[in-house]
């Protein structure tokens, strides 16, 4: 049971070139050089070995998606949200793969209809306050008012 209340899932994209893997523990890396923590309850409980990952969820180029911090457990992804929102990273920084887009899609369904946050809020961390102007690389707004398929302009094609 999850105790947070949580009012918002914020989308974030890791500024990474786009195709290219970096896996959840590398991103741990990159917040603990940052700075970030995680409280040594929460390590205990869930993702032992992440010791600073500020993301709930990562997906990756092959839609994968890996887990970060536990669902009661703030994230360190925004400035202001952090106690009730869920941040969740893709892989890239403007264009994302089919698996990517259709992974967020189901994260985020599955976050508001079939678990906890119903009414939650859905938006890209560049659309907050204007925090990090170049995150996710898109129009969450327009990702969301596209019935959340993915946005032509910023899908990954395959190498040929």
């Amino acid at each position: 049971m999850i105790t947070r209340q949580i009012t918002g899932i914020v989308i974030h994209c890791s500024g990474t070139p786009n195709g290219q893997w970096h896996n959840v523990q590398e991103i741990d890396q990159w917040h603990q050089a940052q700075g970030f923590e995680r409280a040594e309850e929460f390590r205990q409980r869930f993702n032992s070995t992440l010791h600073a990952i500020g993301y709930h969820f990562v997906i990756y180029p092959n839609g994968a998606i890996a887990t970060g911090r536990h669902l009661d457990e703030p994230g360190q992804h925004t400035k202001a949200r952090n106690l009730k929102t869920i941040g969740i990273c893709l892989i890239g920084t403007n264009k994302f793969t089919a698996a990517q887009w259709g992974a967020l899609r189901d994260n985020v369904r599955l976050l508001r209809e079939q678990r906890y946050y119903p009414t939650s809020c859905v938006a890209g961390c560049a659309e907050l306050d204007g925090e990090n102007p170049r995150s996710p690389g898109f129009s969450v707004a327009d990702w969301l008012a596209f019935d959340m398929r993915p946005l032509l302009d910023h899908i990954l094609e395959p190498e040929s």
